[in-house]
């Protein structure tokens, strides 16, 4: 499995996005949601294991470098960095 690598200012970034107070220089990070409702299991590098995580949730592309099976690295409004598949997730904007 390749590494995954974590862009510390856009973590920041979407920090300070989260939390209401995002600087005026700094670009905003696009929220995504992951489809569908109920639950979905998600690989966790963090501790390398799966983690239940609830559809519907907002997430932020953290790399969208694929992984050898197909996933992307994202951060959810739950605070975890997960894998999770493409295509499971869908644009929502700037709510």
């Amino acid at each position: 499995m390749s590494s995954h690598a974590i862009d510390k200012d856009l973590l920041k970034r979407i920090f300070n996005q989260i939390s209401g107070t995002p600087k005026d220089e700094d670009e905003l990070v696009p929220e995504m949601a992951i489809q569908g409702s109920g639950y979905i299991w998600c690989y966790d590098p963090a501790a390398r294991g799966v983690t239940r995580v609830a559809r519907g949730i907002k997430c932020y592309i953290v790399d969208d470098t694929k992984d050898n099976l197909g996933r992307i690295l994202v951060y959810t409004a739950n605070n975890d960095a997960i894998l999770i598949e493409e295509e499971e997730l869908i644009y929502t904007g700037f709510d």
